[in-house]
């Protein structure tokens, strides 16, 4: 499908901010999951279970409030998938709409050498059926269960190409084309857990370091296929056919989107140390980054809870213009100054969303476009953090502040 003018003046845009241009306005990202099925009242459980209600479902906010690109276009994650396989570590809350999800980190320190000396295998023998309570059986169970997940798995695919189509049609581009684990990030959302792996930084320094040095390939990997399957639609066939051979089949050089992007939720670092942020994180976080810069891409990632300056003077020596930094808990406008070489994407706080008059969020807007939008390098999203629930924001404060920034925004 050809994209219409519309939509590629609101890409060009999101793409300028990436590259260190000035855009002819500051674009308006949707910074938001599950909150979109809310505004279209969708319950989550329907939207897992179908195509059309989970695409539509996060589609109707973006074609009634005025956005420039949309965060996602379907649920992130393949519920129906983990529900085939006996998983229930994703849960739908009470009210019908907000995802939940409890730690559930099977690893324990005396697995460290196996997931260092081979973590594919490590993780296909150990943790999926440590996980996956369905594929801890004999061999022909193994098989029912993984048969009974093929379908799932399609339509949880089949989502991401039909988002992309009807986003596309409504003239709103995706930003997320694919996901990237920092190694680190790794041990600690799936393996080891909170507290695993900040007793694990301590205990086991030398046993962390070689698992997370180890995991560096699949983080590639990862973010290649991630990027298969959600920037399909950006990319074009002959990309996909050039990158599946190439990358997949004859493991050369992949090819990454210019955009959509790379999302990585950096959810380690805000309970680190400067010190401990330096020697077990940034190695794998720099490498990743170069990996993905150095092959067309650019990153998104989310800054989560508040890093401080000293971390966030360590990300200087990033390549330009390879990272926009989702700005949580810290001062944007430290963080613009700090990591000038690179762009930022900033909104309001919730609270203010939520509890704020039309009048306060529109005077709050103003001055966070007078402070940031100088110089370019800036998106306006719609608030500090990613909109989850019913009670995150009030939808006419969200409709305010985007007609105001969209007004207020001209660079010319």
């Amino acid at each position: 499908m050809a994209k219409s003018k519309r939509f590629k003046e609101r890409e060009q845009r999101m793409i300028d901010v990436a590259q260190g241009r000035i855009p002819d306005r500051v674009p308006i990202c949707g910074l938001m999951e599950t909150y979109a099925l809310v505004y279209s009242n969708t319950p989550l459980k329907e939207a897992a279970l179908s195509i059309r209600k989970n695409v539509h479902g996060h589609a109707k906010i973006y074609d009634v409030i005025y956005y420039d690109a949309a965060y996602v276009p379907t649920l992130a994650h393949a519920w129906e998938v983990s529900w085939v396989l006996g998983s229930d570590v994703f849960f739908i809350s009470e009210d019908g709409f907000t995802e939940q999800h409890k730690e559930y980190c099977p690893m324990v320190p005396e697995d460290y050498d196996e997931l260092a000396k081979d973590p594919v295998r490590w993780i296909l023998n150990e943790f999926v059926p440590r996980k996956f309570s369905k594929l801890d059986a004999s061999n022909e169970e193994q098989k029912k269960a993984f048969t009974s997940s093929l379908v799932p798995f399609l339509k949880f695919a089949g989502a991401l190409v039909y988002g992309g189509y009807v986003f596309q049609k409504q003239d709103t581009p995706i930003v997320v084309g694919g996901a990237a684990e920092m190694p680190l990030d790794f041990l600690f959302d799936y393996l080891r857990g909170f507290k695993g792996t900040v007793g694990d930084l301590r205990r086991h320094k030398d046993k962390v370091k070689a698992a997370t040095g180890a995991l560096l390939d699949y983080s590639y990997d990862l973010s290649h296929m991630t990027n298969l399957m959600m920037g399909g639609m950006a990319g074009g066939l002959p990309w996909m056919v050039k990158n599946l051979v190439n990358a997949v089949i004859l493991r050369n050089d992949f090819e990454f989107t210019t955009f959509p992007w790379i999302f990585n939720p950096a959810h380690m670092p805000s309970f680190m140390s400067p010190k401990q942020f330096e020697e077990f994180y940034w190695p794998g976080y720099k490498a990743v980054v170069e990996h993905i810069h150095a092959h067309g891409g650019h990153l998104l990632t989310v800054l989560e809870g508040e890093w401080g300056r000293e971390k966030l003077e360590i990300l200087r020596d990033l390549p330009d213009n390879s990272v926009t930094f989702v700005v949580e808990n810290d001062d944007p406008k430290m963080v613009k100054e700090i990591l000038s070489n690179n762009s930022i994407m900033a909104g309001l706080p919730l609270e203010l969303l939520r509890n704020g008059t039309r009048e306060e969020c529109i005077a709050a807007a103003k001055e966070m476009v007078d402070e940031l939008a100088p110089g370019g390098r800036f998106i306006f999203c719609t608030g500090d953090k990613v909109l989850l629930s019913a009670s995150d924001a009030k939808p006419e404060n969200i409709r305010a502040v985007n007609e105001f920034v969209h007004g207020y925004g001209l660079y010319y």
